[in-house]
């Protein structure tokens, strides 16, 4: 969400940040017993760089949230979400929650998969990402190391969101 800090996400410089994000990605490791050093440590980063990203000081790339994420042992769609990425606001703002889906049939029977699950629970993102051709491709694909999967998942993910939220989130 744009705030007056800036967007969570610019599609244009693909980077992310801002004082939500840094402050949701400070609870998050707080909730995984990371402190700033650890999570510096996980994050091959250094500790300095990890206060200003949580002061939300430093925008940081797709290939740093990915090791964020991978740091807080969460998968895409989810880290996106806690870390206020794709926050309500977003949503409201008229974001599909099934927005990496083709739309059709398989938006369709994506939707009701979800309303027969439970429709006050998280999308199920690891049964719609096989709905999804590139992100099946990626999960198959034997070439990349989990991180760069992650990567590339973030990436397409936030491009494609921004691009039904003219750019930024």
């Amino acid at each position: 969400m744009v705030t007056n800090d800036g967007p969570a996400w610019d599609g244009a410089t693909g980077t992310a940040g801002g004082a939500a994000f840094g402050t949701a990605l400070r609870t998050l490791a707080n909730e995984r017993e990371l402190d700033t050093a650890s999570f510096a440590v996980a994050t091959l980063l250094e500790e300095a760089a990890v206060e200003e990203i949580f002061a939300g000081r430093r925008r940081v790339t797709a290939a740093e949230l990915a090791r964020f994420a991978r740091a807080l042992r969460l998968h895409a769609v989810e880290f996106m979400q806690k870390a206020h990425l794709l926050s309500l606001e977003v949503y409201a703002l008229a974001l599909d929650p099934l927005y990496f889906l083709p739309s059709g049939q398989i938006r369709k029977d994506a939707r009701i998969y979800m309303r027969e699950i439970n429709p006050r629970h998280a999308v199920p993102e690891r049964d719609m990402f096989v709905r999804n051709p590139v992100l099946k491709a990626l999960a198959a694909d034997d070439l990349l190391d989990p991180i760069g999967k992650l990567e590339l998942e973030l990436t397409y993910l936030l491009r494609t969101a921004a691009q039904k939220t003219g750019g930024k989130l």
